[in-house]
């Protein structure tokens, strides 16, 4: 378990190196991947900083498993936890919110269809 969450925690890390730069891509929606949103500047450095939050997660959690004496996190512990995974989900949320929504520019009709007019 804990060489998938380095493994995950590394992805992250090079994840959010790439997205704070603010590369451009499409993000094509999960049921039609003719249509979905187009990620660009602070869209994708907002997803890049959720990312970063996932990442500070991640180490806290190994870090607390990593003491091994069975017993609860103290409350405080709990409660930066909380706030950095609303944290994270506000930024995702927001990266999604302030991406362009509309149609996938590489997307091509599949053979033997027609294109229908939009």
């Amino acid at each position: 378990m804990r060489t998938f969450q380095a493994l995950a925690i590394v992805l992250c890390v090079f994840g959010a190196i790439h997205l704070l730069q603010g590369p451009t891509f499409f993000w094509p929606d999960r049921f039609d991947p003719s249509r979905g949103v187009l990620l660009g500047g602070l869209s994708s450095q907002l997803l890049g900083a959720g990312l970063v939050v996932v990442v500070a997660l991640g180490l806290m959690a190994g870090r607390q498993a990593g003491r091994g004496d069975g017993r609860a996190a103290p409350r405080g512990w709990q409660l930066r936890y909380f706030l950095l995974i609303v944290l994270a989900l506000g930024l995702v949320s927001a990266a999604f919110t302030t991406g362009e929504r509309g149609p996938n520019p590489d997307w091509r009709a599949p053979s033997g269809e027609r294109a229908q007019p939009t």
